[in-house]
């Protein structure tokens, strides 16, 4: 029995296309979106963090954001730094582990909220306009099986992670 046309292995030119479109679709959204958030005094890595909060819907430690981002700590504490200046967040010392940092929205970053995610639906919209809403259920459909349904890039944002437990705690 032969297989559908659809289902055969496809060629590594078409794989090098496919990877080549999607850096080059991805670079498009990133451009809009500092375009977008750079009036709001924002980067993409300080945008990231501000909806991470969000999804947590609770402080969160320096290294769960530091996962989240897929960075090192120190690149997270550089953000949180800039987060902190503007007013955004607020860092304090978690009460059951007084080593660890937590970081929560001020009410000035849960200003923010909705300007953000107008930005981000512009910028997605913009971005995949020549595409009919048919269309781009077929490619969220596409891309969430390449990502998997629970991963990060299948969501929209960065998601929560299980804090890391410390050991006889």
């Amino acid at each position: 029995m032969t297989r559908p046309a659809e289902d055969s292995a496809p060629n590594a030119e078409d794989v090098a296309q496919l990877a080549e479109l999607l850096v080059r679709t991805s670079r498009r959204l990133r451009r809009s979106s500092m375009a977008e958030l750079g009036p709001m005094g924002l980067t993409g890595a300080q945008a990231r963090v501000i909806r991470y909060l969000v999804a947590v819907r609770h402080p969160a430690r320096m290294a769960d954001i530091a996962a989240a981002l897929e960075v090192v700590p120190r690149t997270a504490t550089s953000v949180v730094d800039d987060l902190e200046a503007a007013k955004l967040v607020a860092r304090a010392t978690d009460p059951r582990d007084r080593r660890s940092v937590l970081v929560s929205l001020t009410d000035e970053g849960v200003l923010l909220l909705d300007r953000i995610a107008q930005a981000r639906r512009r910028t997605a919209e913009a971005t995949f306009s020549a595409l009919s809403p048919k269309q781009r259920g077929e490619l969220t459909r596409l891309l969430t099986v390449c990502c998997g349904p629970n991963d990060r890039c299948g969501s929209g944002g960065p998601q929560p992670r299980p804090a890391h437990s410390r050991r006889g705690h």
